[in-house]
Order: structure tokens, then sequence, then C-alpha cells
């Protein structure tokens, strides 16, 4: 049996077919797009044979979080505004009940760490800090002896990570002792930006995460999208994730030596990726993933974009040509509310005046922008990077680790997908209608930027 899992906002409807096989801010600019010769082709293959793939949203529960009569808000267009929107605008209280839920990236996360046929896991973050993933690693390691290994970016901060470390397996082994790597910002390589966490990647059926979430408040109260997949060791997709993981490991010192043992590693594949899910991994891949993106939005009637970064030069070109064309497509865009403050001069968020500069122009031409005012006290974010293309071909979802920034599709160490599965393709369609329908417009954004009470 195939199992096909989707959850949008807080609920969860799966289906079983028949089946016949914390933050660390994103300090990225915009940069020179991949090149056009960095594009790499692994031949067609079938379509993923999956035996589980899960779509999980954060979706966070949070309080209503009203502003005091002192603190007078009042919004661009000149109503007064008594609360924070709800469900968006989260603080650290919320988190033990957002993460409980069946529904929860944490949950799932937890529930695969924990299960007694996970032997070895995986995984490269930009950051870790998630205290209770960590607990169920260090449980993992010393109740059962599993092997850990650990990759994150060079300039993290280390401490829950360091907690993992100290952690000893029961057998006394000291070969099963959890395992730390550093990349990144090495000769010609920007950010580790990766998100993947692989469990018993080298069995014939390894478990494979991937989402646009750090191992932070990123499976509980940023806005996030996770997949969690269960392929045959057999597919293209599995043996492509294992390429990525030898490469982080041994072949990480510039651009040019991962993108050629990616390529070797995946062409010696034994078969084509698959034709549902096409798999893109930054350095080297960029091109290929950019082309996508760009047939996307010449293609589609509409197109969704849910952005934490905004500066990739070629969706921006591109958008605007299409937005002057003589038959414009409907495009939604939802961004932080960081990238408006930036706008009007904020300092210290993650978003930059060069974002808001991008945005404003789309906008006069008919983007329908919206808004997440999420926490920036507390350093949270709609920290998703998808875009939903609606086409005369057929849906499809670009998704993945990076940000919509040139440096993320050519410096940093990436993971991107597109997407046809159709329920994956579905899933992520309500999501992008979930978060609209949670966001701001900027007529309806408050004039200062003030900070609720969350006691």
């Amino acid at each position: 049996m195939r199992a096909i899992s989707i959850v949008q906002a807080s609920l969860s409807l799966s289906v079983a077919l028949a089946s016949g096989a914390g933050l660390v801010a994103c300090a990225e600019d915009a940069a020179d797009d991949a090149v056009e010769a960095d594009v790499q082709e692994f031949g067609t293959g079938p379509k993923l044979a999956f035996d589980e793939y899960t779509v999980l949203f954060t979706n966070p529960v949070c309080k209503k979080y009203a502003y005091t009569d002192a603190q007078e808000v009042f919004s661009n267009a000149g109503a007064r505004l008594t609360h924070k929107p709800e469900n968006v605008f989260c603080a650290p209280s919320d988190a033990a009940a957002s993460g409980a839920r069946d529904s929860s990236p944490q949950k799932k996360l937890v529930d695969w760490i924990s299960d007694p046929e996970t032997k070895e896991i995986f995984f490269t973050y930009l950051s870790f800090s998630n205290k209770v993933v960590a607990a169920e690693l260090c449980k993992a390691v010393t109740e059962r002896n599993v092997k850990i290994t650990m990759v994150l970016d060079r300039e993290t901060d280390l401490s829950t990570a360091n907690q993992v470390l100290a952690c000893q397996p029961g057998n006394g082994d000291a070969s099963f002792a959890p395992r730390l790597e550093l990349r990144g910002h090495d000769a010609t390589i920007g950010y580790a930006h990766n998100k993947v966490l692989l469990i018993n990647p080298r069995s014939e059926a390894p478990r494979i995460v991937f989402s646009s979430g750090n191992l932070t408040s990123g499976v509980v109260l940023h806005h996030e999208n996770w997949h969690f997949v269960r392929a045959p060791a057999r597919t293209h997709f599995a043996k492509a994730h294992v390429c990525m993981m030898d490469g982080m490991l041994e072949h990480y010192r510039t651009k040019r030596e991962f993108s050629t043992y990616i390529k070797a590693c995946r062409d010696g594949a034994g078969v084509g990726e698959e034709s549902d899910v096409k798999t893109f991994f930054v350095p080297g891949d960029g091109g290929r993933a950019g082309k996508e993106i760009q047939s996307g939005v010449r293609r589609a009637s509409f197109i969704g974009i849910n952005a934490h970064r905004f500066s990739y030069r070629l969706l921006r070109t591109e958008l605007e040509a299409r937005l002057a064309s003589a038959s414009p497509p409907a495009v939604k865009l939802i961004v932080d509310d960081d990238l408006w403050w930036a706008g009007q001069g904020t300092e210290n968020v993650p978003n930059t005046p060069a974002e808001y500069a991008i945005v404003q122009p789309l906008a006069a031409a008919g983007v329908d922008v919206r808004y997440m005012e999420t926490n920036q006290g507390s350093g949270y974010l709609h920290h998703n990077k998808f875009i939903v293309f609606e086409t005369p071909q057929g849906d499809s979802v670009f998704t993945g680790a990076g940000n919509f920034t040139g440096t993320a599709f050519a410096d940093n160490f990436e993971n991107f997908y597109l997407i046809t599965i159709p329920h994956v393709v579905e899933a992520m369609k309500a999501q992008q209608e979930h978060l609209f329908a949670l966001g701001t417009a900027q007529a309806d954004l408050p004039t200062t930027n003030v900070r609720p009470p969350t006691h």
C-alpha cells in the first residue's frame, strides 16, 4: 500500500491507495544568477514509486495578542487596530500546543526518530536549536545506539548540537557516537543552507525529509512546509539524496568539487530522474532549477509565490515580462512583514530595503501582496519558499530550502524540488490560499512597528 497524507491548516487527511510499485537570519542579498552552463540533466525516469509522501505545515496555533490602550496603533488606511492577526503573530508560550498536534512537523520528526526501525540519521541544516528534537536524538543514541551525523553551517550557534554530541551510545562503542561537521564559507561556497534529514539512508527503505524550515522554531512557530517521504532505495530520488549526503561529507570544499561529484554520482544512479519530482542540488544545479521557474512563469495562468527573501533577478524579470504582456497571469505574493518594515527604515530585520523596492513595482503592476505579521521580537518568520504554478499543461510546485535570491541558486548549499505529484500539489495550493487569508494587505498594516504584550 502507498500512503498519501495531506495536512493543511490544522486538519489532517490520509488516504491509502493501491500501488503497483530558532532562528538564524539568512543574510543573503542579490547575487548573480546561476549561469547557463550550470544545467545538469539526468534522463527521465518513471513517476516516483513512494511508499509514503506526507506534506505537513507548521500552521502554528497562536493566541490573539492585543495591543494595550496606550499603544494606539492605526493602519495605513486609518483604522484603529486592536490586535495582531491570530495564528500569525506567535509567542514562545504557543510552542507546546502547536508542537503536540498530530499535524505538527515536530511530532512527525519525533515519531520517525523514535521508531525502533531507525538505526542511522543524517541531517544537514543551516541551524539547529530545537530542544524537543535534540532530546529525542539524544535518547536514540543512548537507548538504541542510533548513529547520528549532523552537518551545520560553519557560522551557526552550536550549543544544541554540542548537547547531542555529549550523548554517549549505550553500548559503549565509540563508533556509534554522534558526529558533527561544519560546512559553508569555504573558498567559493556561501551558506550551508540545505534542509534535509535522512533516516537509514543506505538501507533498502530510506526515509527522506526536506523542508523550508531549519531544526529550530522552524518545526513549530515559523510558517513552514515539511515533506516526509518513504521511497525505495532503487529510485533516483533516494539515490540522489545519498549523493547529496556524500557530497556534503566528502566533496564540499569548492562549488566545482561539489557539483562535479553530484553530477557523476547521479549519472551513475542506474535510473533516470523521476518525471513527477525533480531534485536540484546547489552548487551545480541552480541553472536547471532557474529554468524550471522561468518555464513556470511563462506558461502559468496563476502564480502563487510564498517567500522569505525575495531578490532573485530571474524570477523578478520573468514576472515583470508576464505582467506587461497581453495576457498577464494572476499573481499572489506572500512575504513576511519584515520586508515591509525594512522598506520603512527598520533595521535589524532579515529583509532589506532593496527587497521592498522590488516588491512595490510588482504590486503596482498587479501582484496581489500579503504580509504575514510575525513576531519580529522573538525572531519568528514567514519562512516558506514555494511557488504554485497553474498552467494549461498541468499544475506544479517549486519548493525547497533556498530563498528566492541569486545566492541561493548559485553559491549556497541548497536543495530544491519541482513537484507534480497530484496530492502534493493540491496540498501546497490549499496552503497558498490559507496563508493568503492569514496575510495582511498593505492598507491594513500598522503605521508603527509596535509589538503587543505576549505575557
